[in-house]
This record gives structure tokens, sequence and C-alpha cells, in this order.
């Protein structure tokens, strides 16, 4: 099987580029850290985590949709960084992985039109 060699998109790079990216080890984009990585590492998020989805163990997007899809997932219903509560029960859903992915890019789209709105004075 014949593999293609796919060059650096830095003009004028021509370093091959890392295996799915598009770039090569110089002109990789450093990527942005989460600020609640460390928390979501922590034993207290662990233990709730797995003390949540023992209690709920289905997707309550999918259930309000007549749906019965098993949790992987337990979501901050009012996300960490907008105030909510890291582990109280009442801010957290039990979500498969395709509705906290829905639930995710809706809200950065919501953030990102706050934001455009904010800039433009609209």
């Amino acid at each position: 099987m014949k593999r293609y060699v796919k060059y650096c998109s830095q003009y004028p790079c021509n370093k091959t580029a890392i295996p799915g990216t598009a770039y090569c080890d110089e002109h990789q984009k450093p990527r942005a850290k989460k600020e609640a990585d460390a928390f979501y590492l922590s034993t207290r998020w662990r233990r709730f985590r797995s003390w949540y989805l023992s209690r709920h163990p289905l997707c309550e997007m999918c259930q309000a949709d007549g749906r019965l899809e098993p949790a992987v997932m337990v979501d901050h219903v009012v996300e960490i960084k907008d105030g909510g509560a890291l582990t109280d029960e009442g801010n957290a859903q039990s979500l498969c992985r395709l509705c906290h992915q829905r639930k995710t890019a809706d809200e950065k789209q919501k953030r990102h039109k706050q934001i455009s709105s904010v800039i433009l004075g609209s």
C-alpha cells in the first residue's frame, strides 16, 4: 500500500506534516489548556461522577425524547466558568456522547454570539 506524504501547510515550509494534522513539529500550534482540567482529574469529581452515573445510568436528554441510551458522562447544566456548582446533583445531568457534543456545540455558539454582540455593540 502506498502512503502519500503530506507537507506542512505553513508556507514556505517543506517539512512533512505530523500524521493527522496539517503542520510539522515546528509549526504545530499549541492546544489551549482547559481551565477546569485539574478539577476533572480530582478524586472529588471522579467519585461524584461515579455516584451520579450509578443513580442516573441513562442519558437524560435522550429520555426526554423518549429514547433509552446509556449515559457515558456527567455534564454540568450551568458550566463551571459560568458559576455552576462543581458537585451539586442539581447542576448535573447524565448524557450520552452525542448529546454532550450537541450541548457543548450549542453553548459554544451562544457564547460566540454573545461575544460578537458585545464587540459589535448590537
